[in-house]
């Protein structure tokens, strides 16, 4: 299928996490269903509704924050008839037509249809009275989800390593939450996790690292500066954020002991819950790491996007 992106406004990436029975984390976002100016904001708000739940039943938890793979359609060749007689009743005919794809790639990954019916004293409450019989036909769904998301692995699959390069570029440049949201872009269940997650890990180090650094220097300034009880317990608070892992932690328990000794005061600044098992340090870290990429990415601008895919028209935000 040819999908042809006509107009990208901005460009950027945002986040939303899926994740499958076999714990793969894919991202995929939800753009407005759409009939032309048609669809009113409560229809296309229940029909998103029923797509997130819809793919929760499959696995999957989607939400509006990620552009480049999303879910979207349109309702496709309504009608609505007027019963004779009061009170006036609104017969629609609609076909739900949904799409899954790539926005950056320009490709379609799935497509399914759904032919709905409903009665109502208004166009929306006909709407609303079709999208009831969509829980019956979410069946329907699995194969379309499931080719979907297969085709994305397989994205991953061959593609991780630019996202791993962007992400060190980023790290380079001390932008650290935008290195680790290209990190924790590649799922789970890629081919390229586990030097992503490698990658992951060396990003939240050195953010570490340097955070630790930037403290270490201004305690130090302080204490400097100001050699007395007041300036020693505002260097020691700053000592006290130092993660432990940081590479100069050892020099920051030594100012802390030098300062200790001055003031005459034992204070235990430094000692603040060292993880135990390494194995999950690394757990809590990617999941830490996943978070502040998701963060980063949310404040970014997003995607917007004309589409043309079979002579339908998709705006993806």
């Amino acid at each position: 299928m040819k999908l042809k992106k006509l107009i990208i406004l901005v460009v950027a990436a945002t986040s939303a996490i899926i994740t499958n029975a076999q714990d793969c984390d894919i991202r995929l976002g939800i753009a407005p269903i759409e009939e032309g100016d048609n669809i009113s904001p409560a229809i296309n708000s229940r029909v998103v509704n029923y797509l997130t739940q819809a793919v929760a039943e499959f696995g999957v938890t989607a939400d509006p924050f990620y552009s480049q793979f999303f879910i979207t359609g349109r309702f496709d060749h309504s009608s609505d008839d007027v019963l004779p007689g009061l009170p006036t009743r609104y017969v629609l005919k609609t076909t739900l037509t949904l799409m899954i794809g790539d926005a950056v790639n320009e490709q379609v990954y799935a497509t399914t249809t759904v032919d709905l019916t409903g009665v109502g004293d208004s166009k929306d409450r006909a709407y609303i009275n079709a999208l009831s019989s969509l829980p019956s036909k979410r069946s329907s769904l699995a194969s379309f989800i499931e080719t979907a998301k297969t085709k994305i692995i397989g994205y991953y699959d061959k593609n991780y390593k630019s996202y791993l390069a962007k992400a060190r570029m980023a790290m380079k440049l001390r932008n650290y939450d935008e290195a680790l949201f290209y990190t924790s872009s590649v799922p789970t269940c890629s081919s390229g996790y586990g030097e992503a997650s490698n990658l992951t890990a060396e990003i939240f180090q050195s953010n570490v690292d340097y955070d630790a650094d930037m403290l270490l220097a201004q305690a130090r300034a302080i204490w400097a500066a100001n050699p007395t009880r007041e300036g020693a317990i505002e260097a020691c608070s700053l000592l006290a954020m130092i993660d432990p892992s940081a590479k100069c932690y050892p020099a920051a328990k030594m100012l802390g002991e030098q300062i200790g000794s001055i003031v005459k005061e034992d204070r235990d600044f430094w000692t603040k819950g060292v993880y135990k098992d390494t194995v999950e340090l690394k757990k809590m870290r990617i999941n830490a790491a996943r978070d502040i990429g998701v963060a980063w990415a949310k404040n970014q601008p997003k995607i917007v996007t004309n589409f043309v895919s079979r002579n339908r028209h998709y705006h993806v935000f």
